[in-house]
């Protein structure tokens, strides 16, 4: 009897011992981790009563009696197995001596007992105890913090890996809710959490959702830098509040501080991608172009937006900004404005500053120029408040596609089907022409929407990741070009020697080299140390790349290797024709001829224009304009005259191309008074140097198969 009842205790102690690892094993696989729950207290229940009724047997081969007050005393003794891990070995070694099955399922059951003791204790406090060591992994590897409580930063944490919440201000029962819910929190603020950092890179991501002040955790970072931490803090703001953050609160602190402060905002991301992704050159058709990729004179370029929020709003700005044309007239290029329709059913969405500075504060700011005015940045062609179901409303759109136009429809309503479903609608309207396109907003995935020929962006899922608002790879790829190419002041050796290999081999050195903290460190503090409106312009000729090679019908993507070269230099230059940098533009004239090379300057020059602008920028009066002398270190007299200034938002490029022709002759003039420009050759050293105004611009195109191979790019046929 005694036999066949350590048999089958000893089947069930087996059975108890699987369930338990199956348990743990499943949560694993399913969760990723050993996520321990109140359910182990199920456990706990059948685990007792196996010792139990393992004690009632020794009880009984002992020749005890199993009257009431004995089995109950030996509750006692399973629970001291339990709760003090305590064993009666005189009352079960007899037992156990003469059947090895008990001693066997003795040790099972005492094995099950402890464990699920020990799961049921931890099941109340499992979520502090991962989100503990959670919290000293992701602090011990280097992470990202995001400060604040609120939807954008939890989702951030939610996406991203090695990432956790600082979340000061919450209360117990939020911070219970909240590592309940999966999430890595510290109850702690910035300041507090310094001393736990170690020597490893981390990112301070504010969002504004988080309604804490920025000078609150600008002052927190700022201590911890000083002390030596190596954080970059960056901050969700909009575009107004960039320029009080970067002017008024980065500029007073150290550079070496204020070098590690960056401003995001999550529809000028979106914007971003958009005109990277979806330049309007990549879709115009061949048929547009003249054979230097100019516009023809009878092409007309239009964007609609239906619907004029935030998202729609911040395009306005981007495309206006990136999608520059220029068409041939007789001997000289001129700029070709693209028309934007703007339509919304709400009045105060149709009032903004960015209407009132292109229609009225333009003219007012250049109304009394000492050179031509530059041209303006955009038509805009219509703002009005519409019903978009009205009759007059879809004809309006129908006559928007015609054999002479091509036109971008960018829809952002409402929700993602309410946009989806008005873009059937509009799809419906237009006919089969390859004359459009039609974008949607979907927050959610585009795929959710199918392959309908209609094309979806703003995929918030691709924003809240680190590779988007820690180090997106456009940021990323204007301070590298800072770094490869501008003048850096006590440039080190390891750099010099990098610009000293060949242009292909630059970046993967620059790669190599950057893998160093404080080479990185270097190319932040450099690349902050530049005014904020040269950032801007460096960061913007970056997204203008795929728009001017689309437009000589090239397009730039990512190589798998260093054998993936895609189409050869030789090759970009049967279309990017420029004669001038053979002869290293020794003859100013080529400036003024009709190469593709001139019209991608004159668009360049377009652009840089809009960006001035836009960043509240006027032309510089002459009378502004002194000569200045100095020597250099050969002993050798300079003679200068600076066309900009920069605290008072002045540059007297924010002319015409072929304004800066009258710039350069006026300096000039400053300069040389004893002398006429028209009997100086075109090929004099001294007029060549104030030609560089143009020379800028072609420079930059001049490298643009060097700087798209050196980052990792390879340009291919479109």
């Amino acid at each position: 009897m005694f036999l066949a009842a350590g048999i089958i205790l000893f089947i069930v102690s087996v059975a108890i011992i699987c369930a338990i690892i199956f348990t743990t094993v499943r949560t694993i696989k399913n969760k990723g981790e050993l996520a321990i729950s109140k359910k182990n207290l199920i456990y706990l229940a059948p685990t007792f009563l196996l010792i139990y009724f393992l004690h009632m047997s020794a009880w009984a081969y002992n020749g005890e009696g199993l009257d009431f007050f004995n089995c109950f005393a030996l509750l006692g003794s399973a629970l001291e197995v339990i709760t003090k891990f305590k064993v009666d070995t005189d009352m079960v070694r007899p037992i156990c001596t003469e059947y090895p099955v008990f001693y066997a399922a003795f040790v099972l059951a005492y094995v099950a007992g402890g464990a699920t003791v020990v799961l049921s204790v931890a099941s109340f406090f499992s979520p502090r105890i991962r989100n503990y060591f959670s919290c000293k992994r992701a602090l011990h590897r280097g992470c990202d913090a995001v400060v604040g409580d609120c939807p954008d930063a939890l989702r951030y944490v939610k996406s991203n890996k090695n990432c956790l919440l600082l979340a000061p201000d919450v209360s117990r029962s939020r911070y219970a809710e909240l590592i309940k819910s999966g999430y890595t929190v510290m109850r702690d603020s910035l300041r507090g959490v310094g001393k736990r950092l170690r020597a490893r890179e981390y990112n301070i991501i504010l969002f504004s959702g988080a309604k804490i002040p920025y000078t609150r955790v600008i002052h927190e970072f700022i201590a911890l830098k000083d002390e030596g931490a190596m954080i970059t803090l960056n901050m969700e703001a909009d575009q107004d509040d960039v320029k009080i953050i970067k002017e008024r609160l980065i500029a007073g602190t150290d550079d070496k501080v204020g070098a590690f402060i960056h401003c995001f905002s999550k529809h000028e991301l979106i914007a971003r991608q958009f005109v990277v992704q979806h330049p309007i050159t990549k879709y115009i058709p061949r048929s547009f172009y003249n054979a230097n990729c100019s516009l023809k004179q009878d092409k007309e370029i239009n964007v609609v937006f239906i619907g004029f929020g935030k998202m729609n709003y911040q395009l306005f700005r981007m495309c206006s900004m990136q999608f520059q044309f220029a068409v041939q007239q007789g001997e000289k290029f001129a700029a070709k404005p693209v028309h934007y329709y703007i339509y919304d059913h709400r009045d105060e969405a149709l009032h903004n500053e960015f209407f009132s500075h292109i229609l009225y504060e333009f003219d007012e700011d250049f109304k009394d120029c000492d050179f031509p005015r530059p041209e303006r940045i955009c038509d805009i062609a219509e703002v009005s408040r519409t019903d978009i179901n009205s009759v007059a409303a879809k004809k309006k759109f129908r006559s928007l596609v015609t054999e002479n136009s091509f036109t971008y429809f960018i829809i952002s309503l409402c929700t993602d089907l309410d946009d989806a479903s008005y873009a059937q609608t509009i799809k419906r309207l237009l006919p089969q022409s390859t004359n459009y396109r039609i974008f949607v907003r979907a927050k959610s995935s585009a795929e959710n929407f199918g392959d309908d020929g209609i094309l979806y962006f703003g995929d918030e899922s691709k924003i809240y990741t680190h590779g988007c608002i820690v180090n997106d790879d456009l940021s990323e790829f204007a301070r590298r070009l800072n770094m490869l190419y501008d003048n850096i002041q006590n440039m080190p050796k390891w750099l010099a020697e990098i610009r000293s290999l060949p242009l292909e081999e630059q970046g993967a050195a620059l790669d190599r080299c950057l893998g160093d903290q404080e080479h990185r460190a270097l190319m932040q503090r450099n690349w902050e140390a530049r005014p904020m409106i040269e950032q801007a312009s460096n960061l913007y000729h970056a997204l203008n790349l795929p728009f001017k090679l689309n437009l000589l019908g090239f397009d730039m993507v990512k190589r798998a290797d260093e054998r993936d070269t895609g189409v050869s230099e030789e090759r970009f230059h049967e279309r990017y024709v420029n004669t001038g940098r053979v002869h290293d533009y020794a003859d100013v004239n080529f400036f003024f001829e009709k190469q593709s090379s001139n019209v991608l300057a004159f668009i360049e020059h377009l652009r840089w224009n809009a960006l001035y602008i836009l960043y509240d920028y006027k032309q510089m009066k002459k009378k502004d304009m002194v000569v200045t002398e100095s020597v250099d270190a050969n002993g050798k007299r300079k003679i200068a005259v600076s066309h900009k200034d920069l605290a008072r938002k002045l540059h007297g490029c924010l002319t015409t191309y072929y304004g800066l022709k009258d710039l350069i002759e006026y300096k000039f003039g400053l300069m040389y008074p004893e002398e006429n420009i028209k009997d100086v050759p075109s090929t004099d050293a001294r007029l060549r140097e104030l030609y560089n105004l143009y020379q800028y611009d072609y420079m930059d195109l001049d490298r643009l198969y060097g700087e798209i191979s050196t980052m990792g790019y390879k340009i291919v046929e479109q």
